[in-house]
Order: structure tokens, then C-alpha cells, then sequence
């Protein structure tokens, strides 16, 4: 005869075997987090330094992390991505002047799980997703309830913080944060909704400009490199608080959580990745402004302590959300992604051959190891996100991949590949495109004197550029030589290859048209935030 112990021992187990049942037989909740400006050198599971991010750490130990994760270089293509599952050069998201997402034309993630019977939740930054004064754009977006930062180059996203609330601006205190503030308000919409399945789009405002001292910073810090590295720790310290949150709401084991960033990173220290700095930075299609961390973590269903190698980009976030809560796409919708629910379930899923990204005229295909840019460049990427180096003539994989990524731009762009003379079509008037807009924007500002010298080129005279490089770079801190104005701007972040402009910037010289153009975006992108 069984012994009482014994029959305890037994009812427990088939309590917890019932327990996993239910747990897997409901659709899951989902909460998306979009770290702001954070990319892959400043998360210490991917190697990255000096920053210290425990609590990210442990949720990749406990879930998975994928090492090949793509985003747009820049907040506005990559949230329009996100969030439409399509490329920009479908939608015109191609910059952050031009990423107002209309869901009439492109239905949001929010929308159709909303339309599955889902709550939907979205905290922290709208940006450059919808209009900053238009306080009902979240709703139509497909959130039922949102506390979100929809200012444009304003700090009230933290001290003092001004957020629309569920369709009506409310003006915080100075004495309170607006990154806790948010997650108060996501704390209750989870307590109110635990009964039945949600998704939170937690568009974080860290770690964004300007930067500034946090609840947990040293009183009267002004240094701006410890104030950064204060707010990742912030950012890191949130994560660890929505676990704890999960946990005493009795959520934890079936709620996915999933971690990345828009873009990479800004500001001082960049970070470094297993000791290699970067590549390139935000608002670059060069490997360190596009390489980002993605963290998937659910106990209940997401096997602990994996690597996934598998390509993946942001397009394919849309249809992964809708394959884990087990919710149908809409009837005739085109989507870009690919789905990698299988992998995060721990399946062998099918893996991309390449991914894609885009910020405005720029864009690049790229494999595991090689990258084919729009205007041919073509790059061996092994050494990602620390190196972009030219193959060699004689490397016969090398040039096999070239011509397989080149069939795949023909196949996704067409009207992007140079198919011979073609019978120009008659101009018609367009609006200016974001290129112009920034060009413009700088010539309001005096730092060029026009707009001519600067479009439709090549190259442009390295003469011109120098000029435009210690206008902009007066604008920050004094200088008074072609080397002090390139050391002020890169401190800005406005640059991050500084040898190439003391070579190219210069009279007698040109710098390259893809170089003149991101110069030009971070340069605007800088004076709107100021």
C-alpha cells in the first residue's frame, strides 16, 4: 500500500504536469522590448564593454540569445519595420523624417493580434512612428492602452517627463522619471489583464539623448560618459524588474519576453565587442550600426542556455510574434519576414540565406559572411561587427557569394539593378526626399552655403566637406584646425572613422557620396536634437 508520502510525492507531480499542460495550451503573452540606441557593444553576453548588464545576461543564460540579428541603421526604419514586417523600400519608411507608419496601407503587429482577441499595451517612445502631437495615432496603431514619450528632441522622456496617456498628454513633476513611470504603468495594465493573453510593446526612451543622470546616479554627476553608462545600467535594472513583476503576477512562465535594440549605439563610450571596437555606429549601414542583440526568454517554452547562429532581421519580428501566440497573418497580407518561432521553440525552424537594411538611399544584402551594398560595394564580413574588408580578386567563394547576393537584390529590388539604358520617364514634382530635407536643414544652419554641390554626385569636393566638418563642429566645441573640428565630432558621434575624413576632407581630395550622405543625416540628426 502506498505510503502517504509516496501519494504526496505523486499528486505533486501530477499537479505540475498539469500546470505545464495549461501553461502550453494558452496562447502566450508577449512583451517585445525596443532598447533605444543600445546595439550589440553594450549587452555583456555579446562580449560587449565597459557596460554592465546582469540582468540582460541572465535572461539570455536562462532563454537563448541569436548572434546574427539585423535592424535598420536608424529609430524611424527600424520601428517602421518592426512593426509592418515589410522593408522600407516598400512603405517609405526610409528615414526619420518619413517612418509616420499609416496602418490603413501597411496593418501594424498590434493591430492584427489585437484583432485575435489580445490586449495590447505599448509603453515608453512612439517616435518617429506617428506624429508628436497627435495623441489618438497610438489607438490607431493598435494599442488599447499606451503611456508613451511622443516628443521630438526634447528631454521631458526622463526628468519632468510630459507622455500621452491613453489619448491625453499628461505633465509629469521634475522629481519624477519617466522610464519608471512607464513601467508603473505597464505593471498595472499586466495586474488588470493577467487573465487573458497580451502584447507590450516596450519601446523604451533608454538609452537615448540627452544623455542624463538616472534615479541611481551619483547626486550632481556631470559627466555625460558615466551618465551613459548610468543609463544602460538603468535600461538593465528595468529588465530585471519585469521579471520580478512576471514572477509575483504569476506570469513568468508564460510570458515571452523578447530583448533587441532599433540601432546601434550612440554616444561615448561606443562600447567595444570581445575587446574590438565597432564598426561604425547609428544612422551607419556598416556592421556596428546595424548588428543587434535579440534575446528570447520564456521558461515554459523557450529551452535554456542556447546560441542560435541563424540570419535574422527585423522584418522577421512581425511573423515570429504571430507564430508564437499561434495568431493567423490577415488574408493577402505581403510580409518580408521569415519566421524563427522554431528556433526560439528549439526546432530547427528554416533559416535565412540573407538578410536586409536600408536607411534612406543606402542599403546592403549580406549572408553570414559577405555584404553587397546598392552602389556595388561588396565586403568580406567575417570579422563583424569589428570589420568590413575587401575579398580578395583570387577568393572564388568570395566572388560566388557576390553574384548570389546580387541575384537576391534583382529578386527583392528590381527596379533597383541596372538593367541597361532605360527610357527616362517624364519628371514629375515629388516632395523633397529626406537627403534633401537634411541638406536643407544644414543650409538653414549655415554650415553649407548650398544644397547643388551636394546632391546628385559621386563624390564631393573634400574642400567643401572640410568647411561644412569646423562649421558643424563649432556648433558643439571650439575649433580652430581641420583635426580638432574631426576630434569634436566624433566625440559627438558624428563620425566614427576620423582617419578617413583627415584623408579624404581636403582640398584636392572628394569624399565618397554614401560618406557625404550619412555625414549629412547624423549632422541634421544632431540639430534637431538640440
Amino acid at each position: 500500500m502506498p505510503t502517504p508520502l509516496r501519494l504526496l510525492s505523486v499528486l505533486l507531480l501530477f499537479t505540475s504536469l498539469a500546470d505545464g499542460a495549461a501553461t502550453a495550451s494558452r496562447q502566450p503573452n508577449v512583451i517585445l522590448v525596443l532598447s533605444d540606441d543600445v546595439g550589440l557593444s553594450r549587452i555583456g553576453c555579446y562580449g560587449g564593454a565597459p557596460f554592465q548588464t546582469p540582468n540582460l545576461d541572465k535572461l539570455a543564460a536562462e532563454g537563448m540569445r541569436f548572434e546574427r540579428c539585423y535592424s535598420m541603421p536608424l529609430c524611424g526604419p527600424s520601428r517602421g519595420v518592426l512593426l509592418t514586417g515589410k522593408y522600407p523600400f516598400r512603405t517609405g519608411y526610409l528615414g526619420n523624417s518619413s517612418s509616420v507608419i499609416d496602418p490603413a496601407k501597411h496593418p501594424t503587429l498590434p493591430n492584427v493580434l489585437r484583432g485575435a482577441g489580445y490586449a495590447t499595451c505599448a509603453i515608453g517612445k512612439l517616435g518617429q512612428s506617428a506624429p508628436e502631437n497627435d495623441a489618438q495615432a497610438p489607438r490607431a496603431l493598435g494599442f488599447d492602452e499606451h503611456m508613451l514619450w511622443m516628443g521630438r528632441n526634447t528631454p521631458d522622456r526622463y526628468w519632468n517627463p510630459r507622455y500621452c496617456r491613453n489619448g491625453e498628454f499628461v505633465q509629469g513633476r521634475p522629481d519624477q522619471y519617466g522610464p519608471d513611470v512607464t513601467h508603473a504603468f505597464l505593471a498595472d495594465f499586466m495586474r488588470r489583464h493577467r487573465e487573458k493573453p497580451f502584447f507590450v510593446y516596450y519601446s523604451a526612451v533608454l538609452t537615448h539623448t540627452p544623455f542624463m543622470p538616472t534615479p541611481d546616479s551619483a547626486p550632481n554627476t556631470k559627466d555625460k560618459t558615466r551618465m551613459l553608462q548610468d543609463m544602460v545600467g538603468y535600461l538593465d535594472k528595468q529588465m530585471g524588474e519585469l521579471v520580478a513583476e512576471l514572477d509575483r503576477l504569476g506570469l513568468r512562465e508564460n510570458t515571452i519576453v523578447i530583448f533587441t535594440s532599433d540601432n546601434g549605439p550612440f554616444g561615448d563610450p561606443l562600447g567595444t565587442v570581445r575587446g574590438k571596437p565597432l564598426h561604425g555606429s547609428k544612422g551607419d549601414v556598416t556592421e556596428g550600426g546595424v548588428r543587434e542583440p535579440l534575446i528570447v526568454n520564456c521558461p515554459a517554452r523557450v529551452p535554456a542556455g542556447r546560441v542560435c547562429p541563424d540570419l535574422t532581421d527585423f522584418s522577421d519580428l512581425f511573423p515570429t510574434v504571430l507564430e508564437l501566440t499561434g495568431t493567423p497573418a490577415p488574408d493577402g497580407l505581403p510580409l518580408d519576414g521569415r519566421s524563427v518561432a522554431p528556433q526560439i521553440l528549439g526546432r530547427p525552424g528554416r533559416p535565412r540565406d540573407w538578410v536586409y537594411a536600408q536607411l534612406a538611399g543606402e542599403w546592403f544584402v549580406a549572408d553570414a559572411r559577405h555584404k553587397l551594398y546598392g552602389d556595388g560595394k561588396f565586403t568580406d564580413i567575417t570579422d563583424s561587427p569589428a570589420e568590413e574588408r575587401t575579398p580578395k580578386p583570387d577568393d572564388v567563394e568570395a566572388q560566388a557569394a557576390k553574384v548570389r547576393l546580387a541575384e537576391v537584390l534583382a529578386r527583392l529590388r528590381p527596379g533597383a539593378v541596372s538593367t541597361g539604358p532605360r527610357k527616362p520617364a517624364p519628371k514629375a514634382p515629388v516632395p523633397l526626399s529626406p537627403y534633401q530635407q537634411d541638406l536643407r536643414l544644414l543650409a538653414e544652419n549655415g554650415i553649407i552655403t548650398g544644397t547643388a554641390a551636394w546632391e546628385g554626385k559621386a563624390a564631393v569636393d573634400g574642400a567643401l566637406v572640410a568647411e561644412a566638418l569646423m562649421k558643424a563642429a563649432r556648433r558643439f566645441a571650439p575649433a580652430s584646425t581641420h583635426e580638432q573640428a574631426i576630434a569634436v565630432l566624433q566625440r559627438q558621434g558624428v563620425i566614427s572613422t576620423p582617419g578617413y575624413w583627415q584623408q579624404n576632407a581636403v582640398q584636392g581630395k572628394t569624399c565618397a557620396a554614401a560618406s557625404a550622405s550619412r555625414l549629412v543625416e547624423k549632422l541634421a540628426f544632431k540639430l534637431r536634437e538640440r
